[in-house]
């Protein structure tokens, strides 16, 4: 229940709690220490009268009990009230009690104090409540145990009143305490609320707009600071989710749309087998054009969802990039590209199937032929660092230009669209290529200036050499 109450709620009835329990702690202490000094004054009063006896009989020679007891009697008599005091012998027998604490019957008996102490005791009686303090002393040669009293009442009514005082102004101090912890804990959540209006507001046609920074230098500046963030990359991801899909519209349309302006052509007029043989291989390749953009877009779609490309298996690096260099060396040769490649004798594992490191592979190195005047080089590099498979793919084709290299690997991006489309391109393999890279926990970068050709690198962790090869 208490948690189904607002943090402002929640917040006062904390307050309110410790409120409390502070308070109650400190009534106590408070009453401790006001009964501390009572008692203390009291003690010290007991102390000067025992003091001013001792001072009294001093100047007189004792050194019997009916000495002792005469001069007692003396001392009473001059007293107000009697005297609040007795004395005993140094083994405990009584030698004179005053009428003032006679007629209230305190006892006879001797208090155990030894020599050089302070010795207190309280008289807990319902008429007559009061403190008695002794102490040895020496007179005539003799130890005699001397013994004040003062009534309790006034220190008593003191705090009892102290008490009282604390206990009434209880109810207002934690009522104007809580009060006051809920306006401050509402002042001090009001910048929550101005959040949670802004948010409210920003919707998918209105991403541009952030929230309201607070001007102080607090928790909920941070707050603020780290949503505003959010919703940049938010609003980032969303202006590629709407690139992507104008994209992969207008990269769809342009094969259907050949698709059926040919068969329709073809439909619509009479044509002989040559012409519908030519109208059907065009329908074919756009279909097979079509079909690998379409699976592309799958592909990424479930890197996206985090979902595994393949099923993990380890891949011979050095065997991958083998075969495929041996499927496009026709294709520099027929563009009278060199190409060279520096591969290790032994196997060098990495943890991906087959197909997708192929593939990771045939892009850069198509990318690199593509992109490569005749005359030009391609080389492919495959080596192990520090316990990774690096791969580096470098060509001395256009180059990409400083402004362009950030998009280098954003979808549907191409240098030169005109031959990209033209050479059979979807503009997706640097994209395809970077997520099987980033899903076998490697890295991927590219180094390039315009005019001087690219180089691509591609760093893989290494497998376990136990491992079976996929």
């Amino acid at each position: 229940m208490f948690r189904n109450l607002s943090i402002r709620l929640r917040l006062s009835g904390w307050y309110l709690v410790s409120v409390t329990l502070i308070y109650a702690i400190m009534t106590g202490v408070s009453w401790w220490a006001m009964r501390a000094s009572l008692y203390g004054s009291i003690d010290n009063e007991l102390d000067r009268r025992n003091v001013n006896l001792y001072n009294g009989l001093a100047a007189d020679t004792v050194s019997t009990v009916p000495e002792m007891s005469k001069e007692l009697e003396h001392t009473a008599s001059n007293t107000w009230g009697g005297g609040l005091f007795q004395v005993f012998t140094g083994d405990g027998a009584l030698v004179f009690q005053s009428a003032g604490l006679a007629q209230h019957g305190i006892s006879t008996q001797a208090p155990r104090v030894l020599p050089g102490e302070r010795w207190r005791r309280n008289v807990d009686s319902p008429t007559w409540p009061a403190r008695l303090g002794a102490q040895v002393v020496t007179l005539g040669g003799k130890q005699w145990i001397f013994e004040q009293g003062e009534p309790l009442e006034l220190a008593q009514t003191s705090l009892h009143s102290f008490a009282s005082l604390l206990l009434l102004s209880a109810p207002l101090l934690i009522g104007l305490g809580t009060i006051a912890s809920y306006g401050i804990s509402r002042r001090a959540l009001a910048p929550v609320d101005w959040i949670i209006r802004d948010a409210r507001s920003i919707n998918s046609r209105n991403l541009s707009e952030r929230l309201s920074v607070p001007k102080s230098h607090d928790e909920l500046r941070r707050l603020t600071e780290t949503l505003n963030s959010m919703l940049d990359r938010i609003e980032s991801s969303m202006r590629q989710i709407r690139q992507f899909t104008a994209d992969a519209s207008h990269e769809l349309r342009s094969p259907i749309t050949l698709i059926r302006a040919a068969a329709e052509y073809s439909l619509n007029r009479a044509r002989t087998n040559e012409q519908l043989i030519e109208g059907m291989g065009r329908i074919a390749r756009e279909s097979e054009h079509t079909t690998q953009l379409i699976n592309d877009l799958l592909l990424l779609a479930r890197a996206d969802a985090q979902v595994d490309l393949q099923v993990r298996t380890v891949t011979d690096l050095c065997s991958a990039v083998s075969d495929v260099l041996e499927r496009t060396s026709p294709i520099a040769q027929n563009k009278q590209l060199k190409m060279r490649s520096q591969i290790p004798a032994v196997p060098l594992l990495v943890e991906s199937g087959p197909d997708l490191v192929e593939r990771l592979i045939f892009i850069l190195v198509d990318n690199a032929l593509k992109y490569t005047l005749p005359g030009g080089e391609v080389e492919v590099t495959v080596a192990e660092a520090q316990e990774s498979a690096v791969l580096e793919v470098s060509d001395t084709g256009v180059g990409i230009s400083a402004e362009d290299l950030p998009r280098i690997f954003d979808r549907f991006w191409r240098a030169d669209k005109v031959r990209s489309r033209k050479e059979g391109g979807t503009g997706l393999g640097l994209s395809i290529a970077q997520k099987i890279v980033e899903q076998s926990g490697g890295t991927i970068r590219v180094e390039s200036e315009a005019g001087r050709g690219s180089h691509f690198f591609v760093t893989m962790p290494c497998a376990r050499r136990d491992k079976q090869v996929g």
